[in-house]
């Protein structure tokens, strides 16, 4: 796991050329990424540049970067893991290919030489990469299935700029703006637009390319697909079943591989459970007496948050090694601004300022691989808003007896949202969303953008005239919608069942934009940790999107539906009987308590009328509104409101941006 750096220059540039030394400090300002090796390739002509700060996790004195290949024609950073590599590895030695190194990172050189763009197909894991081909003049960017790894670009003035985090940028010379249409838009969570002016993600399962002519261009290497929700699947629930545990027990056993410790993040859920039960019964076949070492996060008061009591009661059911971490109000607050800096996005609640202060937790104690359990209820539809949309239509490629229309309207009528889902549902009632028929329409009539959307709304009373009249009023559920390809949407139109079209939609907004990213990669490397993701291995994920939506979601014998049951089957003998039983407890740490805790002291701090005015796309008197508000009821969705605009306050402080002006504000169209 490291950090990455590029850029290349096209024949009309008429940039000053980037020196060494800036390259150099853009590699320190990710240094977090990599802190224990770097190394730097500048083409002589100075027109590319590759830059790498290296986290050893294989082939710890051996797997220095850049790598080239034999004749010094192709060089290529990584960052992340590919799995099954020392397989992929013979087999291109036996086809000729010579290796310098025994790291898993120099696969996708000589997958290149042997495959060209194709080789992309052939990679398993989580990663991104850059590679240069001094032969062809070709550079090539790519990012992972799912986004588990970042990777920013930006195309400015004939220098295309691509990191791992957007602080790397502005060492090599990128002046930092404000992006008000992504921001009034929430595209840093709905779409690949981030805060920035000019800055955007490659979407996940991407690659770009660029010439020295200058052009520049991205293609799609793999998506998600859905069966046809008009064919009835023929196989057995047993099949079926053990199909998703024999892919799950794989995906674990690679990413057991690793030349350090690994340890894994506990929560009280059958998700990371699952993880610390495979891998613990794996480490088992070569010793008995193997105990893998769990990391746990708790919050005091005995609150619905505090999943510590559960999360220790599987360990014990492991017999692993038990950690555990307790985190109160004061660390929240304390860590808060350092954890914006590392996420670069705003954030609606403090899960991801946890996850920070865990990751740190698990550095201090020695580690630097952990596995999580992210992306299971991306498939596995774990989140009480599928509900609805499973709902919607029947079930016709099922192994079980089709529910009625009546079944489905009853359980329609007996929906019960969780804690987190009633916060959201109020929020519907407090705040203003247009154009959500507009996006139910477009996505077959599914219900889980408009709750996502909920996630980053900010009433459209605190934006300016001047700023609506260039964005338009905030609509987060059609521009979820709107950031599918057309692709997409046409099968959601038409081929796929609603809830495999909701559960495609989380895939790719919240999973790469929030999961995998403050809650993930930019929680866990902000301290030198690489997190390993089995539920995000993509032969498990094409495996599981095949299946039927009603094993997925399943009704129980008193007229519920239980989410995740097939995964609660296929992981059975791994788990206790108190978490095969047990509903899902989405991770949410508790909001501050009262008007006089450390984060509303954090808000009274950053948010003023001062700061408001340097950001240049706020109206102080609504945001003074929404601080009265919170400071006199507690209410929750101020709470949330103030988080994302502390959250803007702090990134326009340590990025410095300049305050917006309507006049000459660029944006890129990123796709």
């Amino acid at each position: 796991m490291c950090g990455i750096v590029a850029y290349v220059d096209c024949d009309s540039c008429q940039l000053e050329p980037i020196t060494k030394a800036k390259l150099d400090a853009s590699l320190h300002s990710i240094l977090h990424r990599g802190p224990d090796s770097n190394g730097r390739y500048i083409d002589p002509s100075n027109r590319v540049g590759l830059g790498h700060t290296r986290l050893s996790i294989i082939d710890l004195d051996g797997g220095q970067q850049p790598i080239s290949n034999k004749t010094n024609t192709i060089h290529i950073i990584v960052n992340g893991e590919f799995y099954d590599f020392e397989r992929i590895r013979e087999e291109l030695i036996a086809a000729g290919h010579t290796f310098k190194t025994s790291s898993d990172s120099e696969i996708a050189l000589h997958l290149y030489e042997e495959y060209g763009y194709s080789f992309l197909e052939h990679l398993r894991g989580e990663f991104a990469l850059c590679l240069w081909d001094t032969k062809r003049s070709i550079f090539l960017a790519a990012r992972d299935r799912f986004g588990i790894k970042p990777l920013y670009y930006a195309n400015k003035d004939g220098r295309l700029y691509v990191a791992s985090e957007i602080k790397a940028f502005p060492p090599l010379g990128l002046k930092m703006a404000w992006d008000v249409d992504s921001i009034v838009h929430g595209g840093p969570m709905t779409d690949m637009r981030t805060p920035f002016a000019g800055i955007a993600k490659l979407s996940p399962g991407h690659y770009i390319t660029a010439t020295l002519s200058g052009s520049v261009h991205i293609e799609k290497y793999w998506d998600a697909d859905y069966p046809d929700k008009t064919v009835k699947d023929a196989r057995s629930v047993e099949e079926m079943v053990e199909g998703v545990r024999s892919r799950l027990v794989e995906a674990v056993r690679q990413r057991l591989r690793s030349d350090v410790p690994v340890g894994v993040y506990l929560s009280g859920g059958i998700d990371s459970s699952s993880i610390a039960g495979i891998a613990t019964s794996i480490l088992r076949e070569r010793d008995p007496n193997a105990r893998i070492r769990a990391f746990t996060i708790s919050f005091p008061g005995g609150n619905n948050s505090n999943e510590g009591p559960v999360a220790e009661r599987t360990a014990e059911f492991c017999n692993a090694i038990f950690d555990k971490l307790e985190v109160t109000d004061e660390k929240v607050a304390e860590s808060f601004e350092d954890a914006i800096w590392h996420f670069e996005m705003p954030i609606p609640n403090v899960n991801g300022v946890g996850k920070f202060l865990l990751s740190r937790f698990v550095r201090d104690a020695g580690y630097k691989v952990v596995l999580t359990g992210e992306g299971s209820d991306e498939h596995f539809a774990g989140y009480k808003f599928f509900e609805p949309d499973y709902l919607l239509e029947p079930d016709l490629a099922t192994p079980f007896k089709p529910l009625s229309e009546s079944d489905r309207l009853d359980l329609l009528s007996n929906y019960k949202p969780s804690t987190q889902l009633k916060v959201y549902a109020s929020m519907g009632e407090k705040i203003e969303i247009e154009g959500s028929p507009v996006s139910k329409r477009m996505l077959n009539g599914i219900n889980t953008p408009r709750t996502l959307s909920k996630l980053v709304f900010i009433n459209k009373e605190v934006y300016p005239d001047h700023v609506l009249s260039r964005t338009g009023a905030p609509d987060l559920s059609l521009a979820l919608a709107s950031g599918l390809s057309g692709e997409a949407r046409r099968k959601i139109a038409h081929k796929w069942h609603p809830l495999h079209a909701a559960l495609y939609s989380e895939n790719k907004t919240v999973l790469p934009n929030g999961l995998c990213n403050f809650l993930g990669d930019r929680s866990e490397m902000a301290h030198s940790i690489e997190a390993r993701t089995p539920f995000l291995d993509h032969f498990l994920t094409e495996y599981v999107n095949d299946l039927p939506p009603s094993v997925k979601f399943k009704p129980s014998e008193k007229g519920e539906l239980v989410e995740k049951w097939i995964l609660r089957e296929a992981v059975k003998p791994y788990i206790t009987e108190e978490l095969y039983l047990r509903t899902k407890h989405p991770f949410i740490a508790p909001a501050a308590r009262d008007t006089y805790s450390p984060i509303s002291r954090l808000f009274r701090e950053k948010i003023t009328k001062e700061s408001c005015g340097a950001l240049g796309w706020l109206k102080w008197e609504p945001v003074a509104d929404i601080m009265t508000k919170y400071f006199e009821t507690g209410d929750q969705v101020a709470h949330n409101a103030l988080l994302v605009l502390t959250s803007y306050v702090i990134l326009g402080e340590r990025f410095r941006v300049a305050t917006y002006t309507p006049i000459r504000n660029v944006t890129i169209d990123a796709k």
